[in-house]
């Protein structure tokens, strides 16, 4: 990749003799909107933390605009803005006063985007942050991460705690900055979102970036997978083999040949209702790190 504002190599990140990351290779490109995915536990938090200079890496060369973190943090840091994992906000201070704090690291700042932002989250600025909500404070957060004009954003979880209707505005913001040429790297659990969102998807798994050829073949495999809820006393037709029973009794079928002729095959007075096509995060995780490349059996 060429004009990498993000430039990690190798990177590795050991806390004792527990391996956290192992051996990233990962590029942004100036302008690029990167979806990282990955379950809790992956290594995503500790992977920014890397980056913003909040934690030292055991091994492996790192750089942002140029700068190794390592020994120019500070200076990454004033045209980077970083929303951690966890939102901390200091509790004593009104909304407002946390605000003007947050802000005050940063020459310069979107007055419009904070407008707008105030406007759609309604926060009340002037009662002190310990009376918030959990999803009031993680909008308090947001605010003063999305408001600072920077060249790049980093943001773990962003949308932790929101409920739809603010999930569907958020995209709307990223949207704007990675039209306004601004780098994002976008750390979620929630596929199907950041998938419209991003121009690339990395899938990290136990530590390590998981090939993009691994992760296709995987996601064509589970579309491939039929869910299956049977009529009371029926049993799957032949040619269908039970990968996973959930909870409510659907079954998750692998076949032998085209999943679909399979269903045109099989008899209607067996099967009750069929989703084909789905795509389950869980899934996923799951089939990559047991089969690694996903491909069929």
């Amino acid at each position: 990749m060429t004009d990498a504002l993000v430039d990690a190599r190798a990177l590795r990140k050991d806390y004792g003799q527990q391996p956290v990351l192992r051996g990233i290779d990962l590029r942004i490109a100036t302008g690029e909107l990167l979806g990282l995915i990955g379950p809790n536990g992956a290594g995503k938090s500790t992977l920014l933390r890397c980056l913003i200079g909040l934690v030292q890496p055991s091994a492996g060369q790192l750089s942002l605009f140029g700068l190794d973190p390592r020994d120019a943090a500070l200076a990454i840091r004033r045209h980077t803005s970083y929303l951690p994992g966890e939102t901390g906000v200091y509790r004593h201070l009104t909304g407002r006063q946390f605000l003007e704090f947050a802000l005050g690291f940063y020459p310069g700042r979107n007055r419009d985007l904070e407008r707008r932002l105030l406007e759609e989250f309604q926060l009340p600025l002037r009662d002190r942050v310990r009376n918030y909500s959990a999803g009031m404070k993680q909008k308090l957060a947001l605010v003063a991460t999305l408001v600072p004009d920077v060249e790049l954003y980093l943001l773990d979880e962003p949308d932790r705690m929101l409920d739809a209707s603010v999930r569907f505005f958020l995209r709307g913001v990223l949207r704007e900055l990675r039209a306004a040429d601004k780098t994002i790297l976008l750390s979620s659990h929630h596929l199907s979102e950041v998938e419209t969102l991003a121009d690339r998807l990395s899938f990290l798994l136990d530590g390590r970036l998981v090939p993009e050829a691994h992760v296709a073949a995987a996601r064509a495999r589970l579309r491939r997978r039929p869910r299956i809820r049977l009529k009371p006393g029926r049993e799957l037709p032949p040619g269908g083999h039970i990968v996973r029973t959930e909870s409510d009794g659907v079954l998750v079928v692998e076949t032998d040949g085209d999943p679909m002729r399979w269903l045109q095959s099989a008899s209607g007075d067996a099967i009750a209702s069929v989703e084909i096509g789905v795509e389950r995060l869980e899934d996923l995780y799951q089939l990559l790190l047991a089969g690694g490349d996903g491909a069929a059996p």
